[in-house]
């Protein structure tokens, strides 16, 4: 066998092993974020003037602490992908950088109040979404229930975003523990 063969080999098995890891994300991660959504959607409803700094500081921070999360735990696994790290980096900080811009728009004057929390609630729905197509199939949920909860903030006036926020949290707890729960068994 020439050493090009046996690389191979020992590529295919690697891949093999990563895709049987049907974990895609660490529980702790969904914790994470259970809290944040949690928070800071209900800020929305009850103390409408700290949303902004919330999320200035937990959205990117979050980001921050989920990469360092997720690489933790590759490397714990002996699992790590570069090209996964980088499409997360990607996929993530390019989200942030929309949102970003779509707060422009309110900086600027030419949408108010609530109307910007509507506009990133789609960008981020958005992102959820291709998210759960791309890595995990949780954010599809997700995503889904940040639409759902877009129309019940068209249609609605009381405590939505505290409702929706607490959906997504459930829904992250609920999949934190099925993930604690799988890679117990293992």
């Amino acid at each position: 066998m020439t050493n090009s063969k046996i690389e191979s080999d020992i590529g295919y098995v690697k891949d093999l092993v990563i895709k049987s890891d049907n974990s895609t994300s660490p529980a702790s991660i969904y914790i994470l974020w259970a809290a944040i959504l949690m928070v800071g959607f209900s800020l929305i409803d009850f103390a409408p003037r700290w949303v902004g700094l919330f999320w200035m500081i937990a959205g990117p921070a979050g980001g921050m602490l989920s990469g360092f999360l997720g690489y933790k735990t590759g490397a714990n696994k002996g699992q790590m992908d570069r090209e996964i790290g980088i499409k997360h980096a990607l996929h993530w900080s390019g989200m942030l950088v929309i949102i970003a811009l779509a707060i422009l728009l309110s900086a600027r004057g030419i949408i108010h109040g609530v109307l910007i929390s509507q506009v990133i609630l789609l960008i981020v729905a958005l992102g959820w979404w291709t998210a759960g197509v791309h890595f995990d199939r949780i954010f599809l949920w997700l995503g889904g229930i940040m639409v759902l909860g877009f129309l019940g903030t068209l249609f609605m006036d009381r405590y939505v975003w505290t409702t929706m926020g607490i959906l997504l949290g459930t829904v992250l707890i609920v999949t934190a523990i099925r993930q604690g729960k799988k890679n117990v068994r293992r």
